[in-house]
């Protein structure tokens, strides 16, 4: 007759060990959240991610500006996405992989977009790191829609759809906003690069916009 005995110490231990091992991989695996990180603004919805990525320098005691701005899309697997940038009005489109870390984010492009090695510094080869900003009051991420750039030169703010107030808050090309909420013809955008952040409607035919 066979008696079974209970596993040694040091068995034990080692299926201990690996399942907390298990255990604290599964916790430690960034979860993919729309907020800000860095000179980005990030949404994902429905397993995919957008954002708009909007950074200048210079222009300032006659030195030149320089501006890295391009939007963002892609399909996510666990915390990472192969995604495609563009800048609006542009055919050329640049590839490139998108990782949700533990600080923020990371970016690597298969190529520099037009102004970015000068204003931020290249994004190929290395990755570019996004730290996780904290939310500003009433930003609300969670509700983020998209995010999109100004293409009009002047795009001014409606407390509802409708015609244009005679004074009013407004923001300039190239300005980069998230999506709260669309209309037919309109959206609802918050700007975060003021003061604090503003919430108003534009006209959709003065955005580009990029959803997940």
């Amino acid at each position: 007759m066979k008696v079974r005995g209970r596993p040694g110490r040091g068995v034990a231990a080692s299926v201990l060990a690996l399942a907390l091992a298990l255990c604290g991989g599964a916790v430690a695996e960034p979860i993919p959240r729309s907020g800000r990180y860095g000179s980005m603004a990030v949404v994902v919805r429905d397993g995919h991610v957008a954002g708009v990525f909007a950074e200048s320098r210079g222009g300032a005691d006659g030195m030149p500006s320089f501006s890295c701005i391009f939007l963002l899309r892609g399909t996510l697997s666990g915390a990472r996405a192969a995604v495609t940038t563009w800048y609006p009005g542009e055919t050329e489109r640049i590839t490139g992989a998108f990782t949700f870390t533990a600080e923020g984010a990371e970016l690597a492009l298969a190529e520099d977009h037009g102004g970015c090695p000068m204003a931020t510094g290249s994004m190929v080869g290395k990755p570019y790191a996004l730290l996780k900003g904290a939310p500003e009051a009433g930003s609300e991420p969670e509700s983020w829609q998209g995010v999109g750039l100004v293409t009009a030169r002047r795009a001014i703010f409606r407390p509802e759809p409708g015609p244009a107030p005679r004074r009013g808050s407004y923001l300039v090309e190239n300005d980069p906003v998230a999506v709260l909420e669309r209309r037919e013809g309109w959206v609802r955008a918050l700007y975060q690069g003021g003061k604090a952040p503003f919430v108003g409607w534009l006209p959709a035919a003065d955005l580009a916009a990029a959803g997940p």
